[in-house]
């Protein structure tokens, strides 16, 4: 209806343009709601079993996909630590979520009901049955081991935990110093219980429903010399987290973050791709570069969408940038930015 209304020339231009602005909010709002648009066609997808299924808390189900054609060449212990895998599920909906444990041919997921989900986590824990076909794009991976790091310090809020389970994993045995201060809703939201029991006295909890509160502050003054920290959480545990470390004086290759969601909305502003003869592109306050990128080509790689990978990462050429999201250095600011959250300012001159 308000399509039909914004084509009514006697109508006015003001009037006109207020249905307009509508029909482009709700089709930018159905593009998100879909995983990003159109791009998942220039995606390899290959099928997967779901072979397991199982509640790990009232809120919390983890899933354990095997695939249909597995690759002969990858072995047990090919596992990218904290890695991302897209989904896309049947309901054409396209999902990113950490890999709780695994390699390509079968890999764990751990998965929260999103209060406010948008079909994604619903569908997953109340369609899905074990035996069920998903089709699975891309595994990727930027976070390397900090090798150099005496002691590895997890700053966890609830499912933030499957971001970083495997790598405490791995670091246990091979003998690196593990620390996780771990905050939940309450006991009974605690996941992969197993897996935490297996870390012993490493793991300190804080349970809210117990009025205990993780003492972030407290956390960055007291770190052993040469820590590597690692945060995963809601927005308001990063912003903390990111103070704190400014103030202790840490280096930006000294702490890893990674978010849950992000804000993409903002201002609208125009990007030149100068790369390919100079196409301007025009991006709505409800829609991400990344978003309108994939409308208009096929080789734009994305992953996590909230900011953590650096997958999505495009050269900027010309222009002032909002930087949001975790993935790169400052110094990268200088000249990059990620088109999955991060928004231009005006006009800006980009590169894919």
């Amino acid at each position: 209806m308000n399509e039909e209304l914004s084509q009514i020339v006697d109508m006015g231009d003001e009037s006109r343009k207020a249905f307009e602005t509508r029909v482009a909010k709700f089709k930018a709002k159905q593009k998100r709601a879909a995983g990003g648009g159109d791009d998942s066609a220039a995606e390899n997808w290959h099928d997967y079993k779901l072979a397991e299924k199982k509640a790990q808390t009232p809120r919390i189900t983890s899933f354990v996909f095997e695939a249909l054609t597995p690759n002969p060449d990858t072995k047990d212990d090919d596992v990218k630590l904290g890695s991302h895998v897209r989904l896309k599920l049947p309901n054409g909906l396209l999902r990113s979520y950490s890999i709780v444990s695994g390699n390509e041919n079968r890999f764990e997921l751990g998965i929260a009901l999103d209060e406010q989900s948008r079909g994604g986590s619903k569908y997953l824990h109340e369609d899905t049955k074990q035996g069920d076909v998903i089709q699975v794009g891309r595994i990727t991976s930027d976070l390397k081991p900090a090798g150099a790091a005496s002691n590895h310090v997890f700053i966890v809020g609830g499912i933030g935990i499957t971001a970083f389970l495997s790598m405490m994993d791995v670091y246990r045995q091979i003998n690196w110093q593990t620390t996780l201060h771990f905050a939940v809703r309450s006991e009974d939201e605690i996941p992969f219980r197993d897996r935490l029991e297996g870390l012993e006295d490493s793991v300190r909890f804080y349970d809210r429903s117990k009025g205990q509160r993780m003492d972030i502050a407290n956390i960055f003054r007291t770190l052993s010399w040469n820590s590597h920290v690692y945060v995963c959480g809601p927005s308001r545990m990063l912003e903390e987290a990111v103070k704190e470390a400014k103030k202790c004086g840490l280096g930006e290759d000294e702490v890893h973050f990674e978010a849950f969601s992000a804000d993409t909305g903002g201002d609208p502003f125009e990007a030149e791709v100068a790369n390919r003869e100079g196409k301007v592109l025009k991006v709505g306050s409800d829609e991400t570069l990344l978003e309108v990128l994939k409308q208009y080509f096929d080789d734009i790689p994305s992953s996590c969408e909230v900011g953590n990978c650096g997958t999505c990462r495009i050269a900027v050429k010309c222009g002032n940038v909002e930087h949001r999201g975790t993935a790169l250095t400052e110094e990268d600011k200088k000249e990059a930015m990620l088109s999955c959250v991060s928004r231009g300012i005006g006009k800006i001159t980009i590169e894919i």
